[in-house]
């Protein structure tokens, strides 16, 4: 195996390259689901399609997270603040 510092070189211009690559689809993702948050909390003027209401259905789905073991219950997190306080300040 040949390890020079050009080979060294590229491993690490891969890697960047690699973290850059995983950032952007983070990003895309990220802007998907605002989209999809705004698209879904609009009021809707007609009754809604069975289409739409499977795909709210389907996109709720996808937002809760996922509960390892069989319980289903929600998952607790832990806070680094009080959100109470937050919440009694509005």
């Amino acid at each position: 195996m040949v390890n020079s510092p050009a080979v060294e070189m590229l491993k690490y211009m891969d890697m960047e390259l690699e973290k850059e690559r995983a950032k952007a689809e983070q990003e895309k993702a990220k802007m998907y689901i605002q989209y999809l948050s705004n698209i879904f909390s609009q009021p809707l003027q007609e009754k809604p399609s069975q289409d739409y209401l499977r795909a709210k259905k389907e996109f709720e789905n996808l937002l809760m997270p996922e509960v390892v073991g069989g319980n289903k219950s929600a998952k607790k997190y832990e806070w680094d603040f009080d959100p109470e306080q937050y919440i009694e300040m509005s």
